[in-house]
């Protein structure tokens, strides 16, 4: 596993478990519009790393001018 790849798995599990638990504090009422802030940053976070790793595997490209397109997605929005 290329050291890249390496850190994106060690960053989704990372992530996973930040969602775990602000997953627990909204259904128990206990989330803060900070939590809530936090936690929508960390997703687009991973959100740009997992596209800009889809477009380098996808045709070895990556951003361009911050948009990154892997020619995954149709026009619709959603995955193919």
């Amino acid at each position: 596993m290329s050291g890249e790849r390496a850190r994106l798995v060690i960053a989704l599990k990372h992530e996973r478990w930040v969602l775990d638990r602000v997953a627990c504090d909204l259904a128990g009422g206990r989330a803060t519009a900070r939590q809530c802030a936090e936690t929508a940053v960390v997703l687009e976070r991973v959100a740009r790393r997992l596209r800009e790793h889809a477009a380098a595997v996808s045709f070895g490209g990556g951003a361009v001018d911050g948009v990154v397109d892997a020619g995954v997605l149709g026009d619709e929005g959603g995955a193919r």
